[in-house]
């Protein structure tokens, strides 16, 4: 079965994402595991842009999560509004929303990811973040 490689980034973007959650909520001690898993995910010249304009590279990232696991407890994710900007056999840049939901507290953003696919394997080359309103009807 031919999976696109639009399809391959949104999967591995919500596998990535699953991840983020185990770490910030260090959900059932699984924390340290996530962060040891999602690392190589992120190619080694990986940058991002975040919601505060702050530009940052892979090591930066790492450190973000060492310091942030187990701070957001009862934390909910959620990805909506998927579409891919660009898409090459090997590349594809996905645009989503990410809703982060704790307790009466939500925040949201508009991520723009460029993946990069090579056999099966993923990795994470670009990320740009965008603050913005969340959704009124966001899922609790």
């Amino acid at each position: 079965m031919h999976t696109s490689s639009a399809e391959q980034a949104i999967h591995t973007i919500e596998q990535v994402h699953d991840l983020i959650h185990h770490i910030f909520t260090d959900h059932q001690g699984q924390g340290l595991a996530a962060i040891e898993q999602l690392l190589p995910v992120f190619a080694e010249d990986f940058s991002m842009v975040t919601t505060t304009g702050a530009q940052v590279d892979r090591t930066q990232v790492e450190q973000m999560f060492r310091g942030a696991m187990g701070t957001r407890s009862g934390l909910q994710i959620h990805l909506s509004e998927w579409q891919c900007v660009w898409q090459q056999p090997q590349v594809a840049a996905i645009r989503y929303r990410e809703t982060h939901r704790q307790g009466t507290s939500i925040t949201s953003r508009f991520s723009l990811a460029i993946i990069g696919l090579d056999q099966g394997s993923a990795h994470w080359l670009y990320l740009h973040e965008t603050a913005c309103p969340p959704l009124p009807e966001t899922p609790a």
